[in-house]
């Protein structure tokens, strides 16, 4: 009995961190409807404690902790650079609210960034393809709950309506935008969603590149104005 349990064991953590890739996994209705209930939760949670120490700092450490576990299995795996790299848009800005001193001007751009990215990728769950539970899928959901949650704690604590004129948010995206599609073309990678975006033709890399930009930089802009409004309320 102890042996089959260990032998499971083994077999559970043998899978959980495997490189064999399957199928993306498929996200059910109920479970949908729990993703979306999460970030609820967490926005309440954040309105109320966002400028309690013990709160910012947990967030802060399950960032650190999920990134780690995360880039240690890419480098203890060997994956390639065109997969492993943390130039994904939220990737990113979970390194940047983590590490960033909070008081530099650019941290706003970021926490729009993460607070936005996470919406929209919990919103549109699209995991890497190995069968859950896998650190990936796992590292997914709880690294955007976590950027989602420091990312709202930034902004509700040190958001400037002067820091970032909209301006500055358009050229910052395509400018971010224009070096990953330099560096998708030297690993051949899909950074920042550029090679291979969802719902449009990958055959032109200009036009993702412009359709992208532009989507990213109008979310960050409405993301913005939301919160100079929600300032000028309090």
């Amino acid at each position: 009995m102890v042996i089959e349990e260990k032998a499971s064991v083994t077999e559970f953590w043998q899978h959980f961190f495997t490189t064999q890739q399957a199928q993306v996994p498929t996200i059910s209705s109920f479970w949908y409807a729990m993703i979306l209930l999460g970030l609820v939760v967490l926005a309440w949670l954040t309105a109320l404690y966002h400028d309690r120490p013990a709160y910012v700092r947990f967030f802060k450490g399950l960032q650190l902790v999920q990134l780690v576990a995360l880039y240690g299995w890419y480098l203890l795996c060997r994956i390639p650079l065109d997969y492993s790299l943390p130039l994904y848009h939220c990737r990113i800005a979970m390194f940047g609210l983590v590490f960033l001193p909070d008081r530099w001007r650019f941290k706003q751009y970021i926490g729009l960034m993460g607070f936005s990215g996470a919406i929209f990728a919990l919103g549109y769950p699209v995991m890497d393809p190995y069968s859950f539970p896998h650190i990936t899928g796992i590292s997914f959901l709880l690294g955007h709950f976590a950027l989602f949650t420091n990312g709202l704690i930034y902004l509700l604590n040190y958001f400037k309506k002067d820091n970032l004129s909209l301006t500055k948010i358009v050229v910052y995206t395509f400018v971010l935008d224009l070096f990953l599609l330099g560096v998708n073309q030297l690993t051949g990678g899909n950074y920042g969603i550029l090679r291979e975006p969802p719902f449009i033709d990958p055959s032109n890399v200009w036009f993702n590149y412009l359709v992208v930009s532009s989507v990213l930089s109008l979310a960050l802009i409405l993301t913005e104005l939301g919160f100079r409004r929600f300032k000028r309320t309090q």
